[in-house]
């Protein structure tokens, strides 16, 4: 946490002074924040620390406010229950990472829209889900929606819907690649059913995790999909990240439809691929 005087010098505005990016430490968070869309104060400071890039918390605040202040992301405010003030990039951030040759096909200094606030909650969460695969110790790579969005649209053999995120695990020695969405609030029937029509064939993942906001949404969420043809999960994001693989989790593929922990989910899927 920031003290009362680091708060105040972190909000003192400032004439715009450029500065030369670090390309070991400024690029590397700049792309963070991009590519997760939204972030808060302490997940960027989790991640960058975990990522080796950080190891003084007040040359992080420092570094943040450099960007703050000459324009490369925005404070979005405060969104509880995620610690922080939150930030976004801007366009300006965005074309400096396309000046270091970082740019992206699903978002750029010319997009003619950029997400609003009404939507950092989505991405905050998945940033919670995200640090809660790392734990585990399984987390191999993990992709944003940006990222996948982008890949789509420049290869030859996408995958079928861009997806918030893709983790890949190593599962005992296995490459496990599994989709991941999170569904704050459930869509209309008819979007399911086109959905369902476009990951009918997906060939990119071994599975499709859906995270919901409620235990509830589970049942009433994999009901919608009838009996996928694609291995498919369903389980509660907040028990998730409390007991990691050991969250029941609805398990559907064809006619089965099973309840038990997430670990014994992966066991029960993974020869299902072949």
């Amino acid at each position: 946490m920031l003290s009362q005087a680091e708060q105040e010098a972190f909000e003192q505005p400032e004439n715009l002074v450029s500065f030369r990016m670090n390309e070991q430490r400024d690029l590397p968070l700049l792309l963070l924040i991009r590519n997760a869309t939204f972030i808060s104060h302490a997940q960027l400071l989790q991640r960058q620390t975990e990522a080796g890039l950080e190891t003084n918390p007040r040359a992080f605040y420092g570094r943040v406010k450099r960007f703050v202040t000459s324009g490369l992301i925005r404070i979005v405010g405060t969104i509880p229950p995620y610690a922080g003030r939150v930030y976004t990039i801007t366009r300006l951030g965005l074309g400096v990472l396309e000046s270091y040759g970082e740019g992206l096909m699903s978002v750029s200094s010319g997009s003619r829209n950029l997400p609003g606030i009404v939507q950092a909650p989505h991405f905050l969460e998945l940033n919670e889900i995200r640090e809660s695969f790392r734990k585990t110790g399984k987390l191999v790579k993990w992709r944003w929606e940006r990222e996948l969005s982008s890949l789509n649209l420049v290869i030859g053999t996408p995958m079928a819907k861009d997806y918030d995120a893709v983790a890949e695990l190593n599962l005992g020695g296995e490459p496990y690649r599994i989709a991941i969405e999170f569904e704050r609030t459930m869509k209309a029937s008819a979007r399911y059913q086109e959905i369902q029509k476009v990951i009918r064939d997906e060939g990119n993942v071994d599975m499709i995790l859906y995270f919901t906001a409620t235990v509830d949404q589970i049942f009433s969420l994999s009901a919608e999909f009838g009996r996928p043809g694609i291995p498919m999960c369903f389980a509660s994001s907040r028990k998730f990240q409390a007991l990691k693989f050991d969250v029941l989790a609805l398990f559907c593929y064809e006619k089965m439809r099973e309840t038990l922990p997430l670990v014994e989910v992966f066991e029960l899927a993974l020869p299902l691929r072949n």
